[in-house]
Protein backbone atom coordinates (compact mmCIF):
# COMPACT_ATOMS: atom_id res chain seq x y z
CA UNK A 1 0.00 0.00 0.00
CA UNK A 2 2.91 2.34 0.64
CA UNK A 3 4.03 1.82 -2.96
CA UNK A 4 0.58 2.65 -4.34
CA UNK A 5 0.15 5.68 -2.07
CA UNK A 6 3.40 7.19 -3.36
CA UNK A 7 1.88 7.78 -6.79
CA UNK A 8 0.96 11.25 -5.53
CA UNK A 9 4.65 12.17 -5.26
CA UNK A 10 5.18 11.16 -8.88
CA UNK A 11 2.19 13.22 -10.01
CA UNK A 12 3.60 16.23 -8.18
CA UNK A 13 6.97 15.90 -9.89
CA UNK A 14 5.21 15.58 -13.23
CA UNK A 15 2.86 18.58 -12.98
CA UNK A 16 4.23 21.06 -10.42
CA UNK A 17 7.26 22.20 -12.47
CA UNK A 18 4.98 23.11 -15.38
CA UNK A 19 2.52 24.86 -13.07
CA UNK A 20 5.33 26.78 -11.38
CA UNK A 21 6.88 27.83 -14.69
CA UNK A 22 3.59 29.17 -16.01
CA UNK A 23 2.74 30.84 -12.68
CA UNK A 24 6.09 32.63 -12.65
CA UNK A 25 5.44 34.04 -16.12
CA UNK A 26 1.92 35.17 -15.24
CA UNK A 27 2.09 36.25 -11.57
CA UNK A 28 5.73 36.53 -10.57
CA UNK A 29 7.41 34.93 -7.57
CA UNK A 30 4.81 36.03 -4.99
CA UNK A 31 1.88 34.74 -7.01
CA UNK A 32 3.64 31.49 -7.87
CA UNK A 33 4.42 30.77 -4.23
CA UNK A 34 0.84 31.58 -3.22
CA UNK A 35 -0.39 29.02 -5.76
CA UNK A 36 2.08 26.43 -4.48
CA UNK A 37 0.99 27.16 -0.91
CA UNK A 38 -2.65 26.66 -1.87
CA UNK A 39 -1.80 23.32 -3.46
CA UNK A 40 0.12 22.20 -0.37
CA UNK A 41 -2.79 23.29 1.85
CA UNK A 42 -4.77 20.37 0.48
CA UNK A 43 -2.70 18.20 2.82
CA UNK A 44 -4.63 19.73 5.73
CA UNK A 45 -7.94 18.46 4.38
CA UNK A 46 -6.42 15.06 3.70
CA UNK A 47 -4.92 14.85 7.17
CA UNK A 48 -8.21 15.87 8.81
CA UNK A 49 -10.01 13.04 7.01
CA UNK A 50 -7.71 10.34 8.34
CA UNK A 51 -9.34 7.99 10.85
CA UNK A 52 -8.04 4.94 12.66
CA UNK A 53 -9.31 1.86 10.79
CA UNK A 54 -11.39 -0.78 12.61
CA UNK A 55 -11.23 -4.22 11.07
CA UNK A 56 -14.15 -6.60 11.26
CA UNK A 57 -14.52 -10.13 9.94
CA UNK A 58 -17.41 -11.03 7.68
CA UNK A 59 -17.59 -14.44 6.05
CA UNK A 60 -13.93 -14.95 6.97
CA UNK A 61 -12.97 -11.79 5.03
CA UNK A 62 -11.31 -8.89 6.82
CA UNK A 63 -13.07 -5.60 6.14
CA UNK A 64 -12.87 -2.09 7.56
CA UNK A 65 -15.51 -0.44 9.65
CA UNK A 66 -16.11 3.29 9.90
CA UNK A 67 -16.06 3.32 13.71
CA UNK A 68 -13.42 5.09 15.78
CA UNK A 69 -13.09 2.09 18.05
CA UNK A 70 -9.63 0.78 18.84
CA UNK A 71 -9.05 -2.27 16.60
CA UNK A 72 -7.23 -4.01 19.45
CA UNK A 73 -10.33 -3.86 21.64
CA UNK A 74 -11.91 -6.96 20.14
CA UNK A 75 -13.86 -9.58 22.06
CA UNK A 76 -14.23 -13.10 20.74
CA UNK A 77 -17.31 -15.14 21.70
CA UNK A 78 -17.43 -18.91 21.56
CA UNK A 79 -20.21 -20.71 19.65
CA UNK A 80 -23.48 -20.97 21.56
CA UNK A 81 -25.27 -24.29 21.88
CA UNK A 82 -28.69 -22.59 21.63
CA UNK A 83 -27.89 -20.63 18.53
CA UNK A 84 -27.52 -22.07 15.08
CA UNK A 85 -24.98 -19.39 14.19
CA UNK A 86 -21.54 -18.61 15.45
CA UNK A 87 -20.88 -15.25 17.09
CA UNK A 88 -17.85 -13.69 15.43
CA UNK A 89 -16.01 -10.54 16.30
CA UNK A 90 -17.76 -8.02 18.54
CA UNK A 91 -16.30 -4.57 19.26
CA UNK A 92 -18.44 -2.08 21.20
CA UNK A 93 -21.89 -1.88 19.59
CA UNK A 94 -20.73 -3.63 16.42
CA UNK A 95 -21.34 -7.32 15.88
CA UNK A 96 -20.54 -9.49 12.90
CA UNK A 97 -22.22 -12.89 12.55
CA UNK A 98 -20.32 -15.72 10.91
CA UNK A 99 -22.57 -18.36 9.40
CA UNK A 100 -21.54 -21.88 10.11
CA UNK A 101 -21.12 -22.97 6.50
CA UNK A 102 -18.34 -25.41 7.30
CA UNK A 103 -16.06 -26.43 10.14
CA UNK A 104 -13.07 -25.10 8.22
CA UNK A 105 -14.59 -21.61 7.95
CA UNK A 106 -15.25 -21.53 11.69
CA UNK A 107 -11.68 -22.58 12.48
CA UNK A 108 -10.27 -19.86 10.22
CA UNK A 109 -12.45 -17.21 11.84
CA UNK A 110 -11.39 -18.28 15.32
CA UNK A 111 -7.73 -18.32 14.29
CA UNK A 112 -7.98 -14.72 13.05
CA UNK A 113 -9.70 -13.62 16.24
CA UNK A 114 -7.08 -15.36 18.39
CA UNK A 115 -4.26 -13.68 16.46
CA UNK A 116 -5.78 -10.29 17.27
CA UNK A 117 -6.21 -11.27 20.89
CA UNK A 118 -2.51 -12.14 21.05
CA UNK A 119 -1.67 -8.80 19.36
CA UNK A 120 -3.40 -7.02 22.22
CA UNK A 121 -1.64 -9.23 24.73
CA UNK A 122 1.76 -8.39 23.16
CA UNK A 123 0.93 -4.69 23.38
CA UNK A 124 0.07 -5.03 27.05
CA UNK A 125 3.32 -6.88 27.74
CA UNK A 126 5.23 -4.08 26.00
CA UNK A 127 3.53 -1.49 28.25
CA UNK A 128 4.44 -3.60 31.26
CA UNK A 129 8.07 -3.73 30.17
CA UNK A 130 8.12 0.05 29.72
CA UNK A 131 6.72 0.55 33.21
CA UNK A 132 9.29 -1.78 34.70
CA UNK A 133 12.08 0.11 32.91
CA UNK A 134 10.80 3.43 34.28
CA UNK A 135 10.63 2.09 37.85
CA UNK A 136 14.15 0.66 37.66
CA UNK A 137 15.43 3.97 36.32
CA UNK A 138 13.79 5.84 39.20
CA UNK A 139 15.37 3.51 41.74
CA UNK A 140 18.81 4.00 40.18
CA UNK A 141 18.34 7.78 40.09
CA UNK A 142 17.27 7.94 43.73
CA UNK A 143 20.24 5.83 44.75
CA UNK A 144 22.59 8.18 42.89
CA UNK A 145 21.01 11.26 44.50
CA UNK A 146 20.92 9.71 47.97
CA UNK A 147 17.12 9.86 48.15
CA UNK A 148 16.54 6.15 48.51
CA UNK A 149 17.95 5.63 51.97
CA UNK A 150 15.31 4.08 54.16
CA UNK A 151 13.84 0.63 53.72
CA UNK A 152 10.27 1.96 53.40
CA UNK A 153 10.95 3.79 50.14
CA UNK A 154 12.88 0.84 48.76
CA UNK A 155 10.06 -1.57 49.61
CA UNK A 156 7.57 0.80 47.97
CA UNK A 157 9.42 0.68 44.66
CA UNK A 158 9.92 -3.08 44.87
CA UNK A 159 6.16 -3.45 45.41
CA UNK A 160 5.47 -1.32 42.33
CA UNK A 161 7.89 -3.38 40.26
CA UNK A 162 6.32 -6.65 41.39
CA UNK A 163 2.89 -5.22 40.65
CA UNK A 164 3.98 -4.38 37.10
CA UNK A 165 5.19 -7.92 36.56
CA UNK A 166 2.14 -9.56 38.15
CA UNK A 167 -0.42 -7.44 36.29
CA UNK A 168 0.69 -7.17 32.64
CA UNK A 169 -1.13 -4.51 30.69
CA UNK A 170 -2.57 -2.81 33.84
CA UNK A 171 0.21 -0.37 34.49
CA UNK A 172 -1.49 2.94 33.78
CA UNK A 173 -1.15 4.04 37.38
CA UNK A 174 2.41 2.82 37.91
CA UNK A 175 4.34 5.69 36.30
CA UNK A 176 2.26 8.30 38.15
CA UNK A 177 2.48 6.43 41.43
CA UNK A 178 6.22 5.96 41.11
CA UNK A 179 6.78 9.60 40.27
CA UNK A 180 4.87 10.99 43.25
CA UNK A 181 7.04 13.37 45.19
CA UNK A 182 9.66 13.66 42.41
CA UNK A 183 10.70 16.98 40.94
CA UNK A 184 10.90 17.96 37.27
CA UNK A 185 14.56 17.05 37.08
CA UNK A 186 13.76 13.51 38.13
CA UNK A 187 11.05 13.22 35.47
CA UNK A 188 13.40 14.43 32.75
CA UNK A 189 16.01 11.96 33.93
CA UNK A 190 13.51 9.12 33.85
CA UNK A 191 12.35 10.01 30.34
CA UNK A 192 15.88 10.27 28.97
CA UNK A 193 16.97 7.10 30.72
CA UNK A 194 13.96 5.17 29.41
CA UNK A 195 14.55 6.48 25.89
CA UNK A 196 18.22 5.51 26.02
CA UNK A 197 17.28 2.05 27.25
CA UNK A 198 14.91 1.59 24.34
CA UNK A 199 17.59 2.78 21.92
CA UNK A 200 20.11 0.32 23.33
CA UNK A 201 17.58 -2.49 23.05
CA UNK A 202 16.86 -1.55 19.43
CA UNK A 203 20.57 -1.38 18.55
CA UNK A 204 21.30 -4.80 19.99
CA UNK A 205 18.34 -6.50 18.27
CA UNK A 206 18.19 -4.67 14.93
CA UNK A 207 21.82 -4.41 13.84
CA UNK A 208 21.03 -5.45 10.26
CA UNK A 209 18.34 -2.80 9.94
CA UNK A 210 20.75 -0.12 11.17
CA UNK A 211 23.12 -1.12 8.35
CA UNK A 212 20.35 -0.17 5.91
CA UNK A 213 20.27 3.46 7.03
CA UNK A 214 23.31 4.57 4.94
CA UNK A 215 21.53 3.23 1.84
CA UNK A 216 18.44 5.24 2.80
CA UNK A 217 20.55 8.40 3.22
CA UNK A 218 22.39 8.10 -0.11
CA UNK A 219 19.20 7.27 -2.04
CA UNK A 220 17.44 10.32 -0.59
CA UNK A 221 20.53 12.47 -1.26
CA UNK A 222 20.86 11.48 -4.92
CA UNK A 223 17.12 11.70 -5.61
CA UNK A 224 16.86 15.21 -4.14
CA UNK A 225 19.92 16.38 -6.08
CA UNK A 226 18.37 15.03 -9.29
CA UNK A 227 15.05 16.80 -8.65
CA UNK A 228 16.73 20.10 -7.74
CA UNK A 229 19.08 20.41 -10.69
CA UNK A 230 17.41 18.52 -13.55
CA UNK A 231 15.90 21.67 -15.10
CA UNK A 232 18.78 24.12 -14.28
CA UNK A 233 21.22 21.60 -15.77
CA UNK A 234 19.28 21.55 -19.04
CA UNK A 235 19.11 25.35 -19.11
CA UNK A 236 22.88 25.58 -18.64
CA UNK A 237 23.31 23.33 -21.67
CA UNK A 238 21.40 25.86 -23.80
CA UNK A 239 17.90 24.40 -23.70
CA UNK A 240 15.19 27.06 -23.36
CA UNK A 241 13.40 27.18 -19.96
CA UNK A 242 10.02 26.51 -21.58
CA UNK A 243 11.37 23.19 -22.95
CA UNK A 244 13.68 22.34 -20.04
CA UNK A 245 10.77 22.30 -17.60
CA UNK A 246 9.22 19.43 -19.53
CA UNK A 247 12.13 17.21 -18.48
CA UNK A 248 10.54 17.04 -15.02
CA UNK A 249 7.26 15.96 -16.62
CA UNK A 250 9.12 13.28 -18.56
CA UNK A 251 10.77 12.11 -15.34
CA UNK A 252 7.35 12.00 -13.66
CA UNK A 253 5.80 9.95 -16.47
CA UNK A 254 8.66 7.46 -16.31
CA UNK A 255 8.24 7.42 -12.52
CA UNK A 256 4.65 6.26 -12.90
CA UNK A 257 5.85 3.47 -15.18
CA UNK A 258 8.62 2.52 -12.73
CA UNK A 259 6.24 2.51 -9.77
CA UNK A 260 3.72 0.38 -11.68
CA UNK A 261 6.46 -2.11 -12.56
CA UNK A 262 7.42 -2.24 -8.88
CA UNK A 263 3.82 -2.97 -7.84
CA UNK A 264 3.67 -5.82 -10.35
CA UNK A 265 6.97 -7.24 -9.10
CA UNK A 266 5.74 -7.08 -5.51
CA UNK A 267 2.56 -8.92 -6.46
CA UNK A 268 4.66 -11.57 -8.17
CA UNK A 269 6.75 -11.82 -4.96
CA UNK A 270 10.02 -11.12 -6.78
CA UNK A 271 13.11 -10.76 -4.59
CA UNK A 272 13.34 -6.95 -4.61
CA UNK A 273 16.98 -6.73 -3.50
CA UNK A 274 18.07 -8.14 -6.85
CA UNK A 275 15.97 -5.50 -8.60
CA UNK A 276 17.44 -2.72 -6.45
CA UNK A 277 21.01 -3.84 -7.19
CA UNK A 278 20.42 -3.95 -10.95
CA UNK A 279 18.55 -0.65 -11.07
CA UNK A 280 21.11 0.99 -8.79
CA UNK A 281 24.00 0.15 -11.13
CA UNK A 282 22.02 1.44 -14.14
CA UNK A 283 21.22 4.71 -12.32
CA UNK A 284 24.81 5.34 -11.27
CA UNK A 285 25.99 4.61 -14.82
CA UNK A 286 23.50 7.13 -16.25
CA UNK A 287 24.94 9.83 -13.99
CA UNK A 288 28.53 8.97 -14.82
CA UNK A 289 27.70 9.28 -18.55
CA UNK A 290 25.96 12.64 -18.12
CA UNK A 291 28.53 14.35 -20.37
CA UNK A 292 27.16 12.44 -23.36
CA UNK A 293 24.86 14.68 -25.43
CA UNK A 294 23.49 18.18 -24.90
CA UNK A 295 20.40 18.14 -27.12
CA UNK A 296 16.88 18.12 -25.73
CA UNK A 297 16.23 14.64 -27.10
CA UNK A 298 19.23 13.10 -25.31
CA UNK A 299 18.44 14.95 -22.08
CA UNK A 300 14.90 13.58 -22.34
CA UNK A 301 16.24 10.03 -22.61
CA UNK A 302 18.42 10.53 -19.51
CA UNK A 303 15.52 12.10 -17.59
CA UNK A 304 13.22 9.22 -18.53
CA UNK A 305 15.75 6.57 -17.53
CA UNK A 306 16.68 8.24 -14.24
CA UNK A 307 13.05 8.89 -13.30
CA UNK A 308 12.18 5.25 -14.01
CA UNK A 309 15.05 4.00 -11.85
CA UNK A 310 14.59 6.42 -8.95
CA UNK A 311 10.94 5.55 -8.47
CA UNK A 312 11.79 1.86 -8.39
CA UNK A 313 14.45 2.54 -5.75
CA UNK A 314 11.99 4.73 -3.83
CA UNK A 315 10.33 1.60 -2.39
CA UNK A 316 13.51 0.33 -0.75
CA UNK A 317 12.71 1.76 2.71
CA UNK A 318 9.50 -0.26 3.02
CA UNK A 319 11.44 -3.36 1.96
CA UNK A 320 14.04 -2.72 4.67
CA UNK A 321 11.34 -2.46 7.33
CA UNK A 322 9.64 -5.63 6.13
CA UNK A 323 12.65 -7.91 5.67
CA UNK A 324 15.36 -6.80 8.09
CA UNK A 325 13.47 -6.08 11.32
CA UNK A 326 13.66 -8.98 13.75
CA UNK A 327 10.91 -7.81 16.11
CA UNK A 328 7.73 -6.34 14.63
CA UNK A 329 7.22 -4.22 17.76
CA UNK A 330 10.23 -2.17 16.61
CA UNK A 331 8.46 -1.12 13.42
CA UNK A 332 7.43 2.32 14.68
CA UNK A 333 10.92 3.09 15.97
CA UNK A 334 12.43 1.89 12.69
CA UNK A 335 10.01 3.95 10.62
CA UNK A 336 10.93 7.03 12.64
CA UNK A 337 14.61 6.42 11.94
CA UNK A 338 13.91 6.01 8.22
CA UNK A 339 12.03 9.32 8.13
CA UNK A 340 14.86 11.04 10.01
CA UNK A 341 17.52 9.71 7.63
CA UNK A 342 15.41 10.63 4.61
CA UNK A 343 15.09 14.19 5.85
CA UNK A 344 18.82 14.36 6.53
CA UNK A 345 19.57 13.18 2.99
CA UNK A 346 17.21 15.74 1.45
CA UNK A 347 18.74 18.60 3.44
CA UNK A 348 22.30 17.48 2.72
CA UNK A 349 21.61 17.28 -1.02
CA UNK A 350 20.65 20.94 -1.26
CA UNK A 351 23.55 22.12 0.89
CA UNK A 352 26.38 19.98 -0.50
CA UNK A 353 25.47 19.99 -4.18
CA UNK A 354 24.78 23.73 -4.00
CA UNK A 355 28.18 24.35 -2.41
CA UNK A 356 29.79 22.09 -5.03
CA UNK A 357 28.18 24.04 -7.87
CA UNK A 358 29.33 27.35 -6.37
CA UNK A 359 32.90 26.06 -6.61
CA UNK A 360 32.96 24.36 -10.03
CA UNK A 361 30.06 26.20 -11.78
CA UNK A 362 29.16 23.11 -13.81
CA UNK A 363 25.95 21.10 -13.43
CA UNK A 364 27.44 18.36 -15.59
CA UNK A 365 30.14 17.64 -13.02
CA UNK A 366 27.57 17.90 -10.23
CA UNK A 367 25.43 15.27 -11.97
CA UNK A 368 28.42 13.02 -12.60
CA UNK A 369 29.39 13.21 -8.92
CA UNK A 370 25.78 12.40 -7.93
CA UNK A 371 26.45 8.96 -9.36
CA UNK A 372 28.86 8.30 -6.47
CA UNK A 373 26.21 8.18 -3.70
CA UNK A 374 24.02 6.04 -5.98
CA UNK A 375 26.92 3.61 -6.38
CA UNK A 376 27.49 3.56 -2.60
CA UNK A 377 23.78 2.86 -2.15
CA UNK A 378 24.01 -0.10 -4.53
CA UNK A 379 27.06 -1.55 -2.80
CA UNK A 380 25.28 -1.21 0.55
CA UNK A 381 22.30 -3.14 -0.85
CA UNK A 382 24.64 -5.92 -1.97
CA UNK A 383 26.11 -6.21 1.53
CA UNK A 384 22.68 -6.20 3.17
CA UNK A 385 21.42 -8.86 0.77
CA UNK A 386 24.35 -11.15 1.61
CA UNK A 387 23.89 -10.69 5.37
CA UNK A 388 20.14 -11.22 5.11
CA UNK A 389 20.64 -14.49 3.23
CA UNK A 390 23.06 -15.65 5.91
CA UNK A 391 20.56 -14.83 8.65
CA UNK A 392 17.82 -16.75 6.85
CA UNK A 393 20.09 -19.77 6.35
CA UNK A 394 21.17 -19.74 10.00
CA UNK A 395 17.52 -19.89 11.11
CA UNK A 396 16.92 -22.98 9.00
CA UNK A 397 19.97 -24.78 10.36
Amino acid sequence: MDTVASYGLIAGIMFLPVITERALEAYGYSGAFMILGAIMFHKVAGGAAIRKPVFIVKDNTTEQSGSDQDPLEVIRFEPSDDDGEVDGIVGGDQMTTLKDESINDMVQGQALAESRFHSKENLENTETLNAAIVINDIIRYEEDEGILNDDDNREEHVTLLNSACDRPGKVDDLPNASRSGQNDHSEKYNFCSSFISRCKLFITKEALFLMCLPATFFRAYSFEAWVLYLVPHAEQLGITPSRAVFLSSIGGISGIIGRTITVILLIKKVHMFKIYITVGFITSLSFFLDFVGESFMIRSVWAFLQGLCFFVLDTVDATFLKLTLVDESNFSFGLGLVMLINGSGNISAGLLTGALFDVIQSYTIVFMMTGIPVLIFTINIVVISVLLNRRVKSKHV
